[in-house]
């Protein structure tokens, strides 16, 4: 069962490649840097993951490279031009209207009144502006707050179980749920994913 688990996790993330999503790359890029910088053994833990990525990225695509490197040159790329104006669309919107405008904003004629670029109607593509242009300061307060609160509790639940080897389970789940957490925040700064159900399940 733990060799299956373990191979699942690895296929996990080539699966999480093949999307072709930049910001799954960097989602995954965060979780390995997190995993690595809590590893009991960071030497042989950052050997395996350096020849794990390497091995994963010598199958990927000419076109997969092609598209991760329009990070570096987003200014060119219109996807990253449209979500940069749903930002400001969103940032607009939640300063106009405290409480924000409600789940179905991404409309022309709430485009032309508050997008810099009317022209470019585009969800948010950040869990972040999503939620703030849907549900204002104070929604995005909350939000926030749910993920820190179940950041404490993990790690409280790590703290309090550390020297109880009966209770090595509840530490790895702690540093698991982190994990969890490192990936969501990073990749969902660039995916609209502000509902998506498994988060509020892991917290």
């Amino acid at each position: 069962v733990r060799r299956a688990l373990l191979a699942t996790m690895v296929l996990s993330a080539v699966a999480v490649l093949g999307t072709h999503s930049r910001g799954a790359l960097l989602a995954v890029g965060a979780m390995g840097a997190f995993l690595w910088l809590k590893a009991p053994r960071k030497l042989v833990g950052g050997v395996l993951m350096a020849v794990a990525g390497v091995t994963m990225l010598t199958f990927m695509p000419e076109h997969w490279w092609a598209r991760m490197e329009t990070i570096q040159d987003y200014r060119e790329d219109d996807s990253a031009l449209g979500r940069l104006n749903a930002w400001q669309f969103a940032w607009r919107m939640a300063s106009d209207n405290f409480f924000g405008g409600g789940f179905m904003i991404y409309e022309p004629d709430l485009f032309l009144k508050y997008a810099p670029d009317p022209d470019r109607i585009h969800a948010a593509h950040s869990i972040y502006f999503q939620v703030l242009g849907e549900h204002g300061f104070v929604g995005l307060a909350l939000f926030l707050a749910v993920g820190v609160f179940t950041w404490l509790d993990a790690r409280r639940l790590i703290k309090t179980s550390r020297l109880d080897p009966s209770l090595k389970w509840a530490s790895d789940l702690g540093r698991m749920v982190q994990v969890s957490m490192v990936g969501f925040a990073v990749g969902g700064a660039f995916l609209s994913l502000a509902y998506y159900d498994l988060p509020y399940n892991v917290t």
